[in-house]
């Protein structure tokens, strides 16, 4: 019998093999073929078990030489990638409070109102929270009542009345709101 034939080498080996699964087939492959091309040296034709257990102690336990060879492997990237993307809670609500008040801030400033549009829809667009579809929503939930706005003042401009610009004023503040509502309750998509 060869050293690396004796049983208590040949479960040594086996407790490596399940204990390194975790390395790819061909490095741990290549960790075993050492460890018996080492053995058949130190264990020779040796039978007595207790010279056999002391070659194994010298080499170390199974857990020590799998944790040498875990150290050698370069870091998994994988758990960082597979964590979805999430932003501050702040940066949603902003997002959402942004767009939501983005054409009553038109009626009150001009300049202001669109600013709030301008940099909502740009926190809104680089953010990975949201996916496309959201996104789309949210923008066309938000511009709608500027064309609504246009359209009113340069189709009905002679015969704009009290009823027509209420309904022009709720739906500048629904269709955005329904925007920030649809942003703030929306789960986080998975990255």
């Amino acid at each position: 019998m060869t050293g690396t034939e004796h049983p208590l080498v040949t479960d040594y080996l086996a407790t490596i093999e399940r204990e390194a699964s975790f390395l790819p087939s061909g490095r741990r492959e290549e960790l075993l073929a050492d460890l018996r091309e080492h053995l058949a040296v130190a264990v020779g034709e040796e039978d007595d078990p207790e010279a056999v257990r002391a070659a194994l102690e010298r080499l170390g336990s199974p857990s020590a030489i799998v944790a040498a060879a875990r150290a050698e492997e370069p870091e998994a990237p994988t758990a960082a990638v597979a964590a979805p993307r999430t932003q501050p809670r702040t940066r949603t609500i902003v997002t959402a409070v942004l767009l939501g008040i983005s054409s009553i801030a038109v009626f009150a400033a001009p300049f202001i109102g669109l600013a709030a549009i301008i940099a909502g829809l740009g926190l809104l667009w680089t953010s990975g929270t949201w996916d496309r579809a959201t996104k789309v929503l949210a923008t066309t939930l938000t511009l709608a009542p500027l064309v609504v706005i246009a359209l009113g003042f340069l189709l009905l401009a002679a015969r704009l009345g009290v009823v027509e610009l209420l309904v022009i004023l709720t739906l500048s503040i629904a269709l955005p709101a329904t925007a920030a509502v649809r942003l703030l309750r929306t789960q986080p998509k998975a990255a």
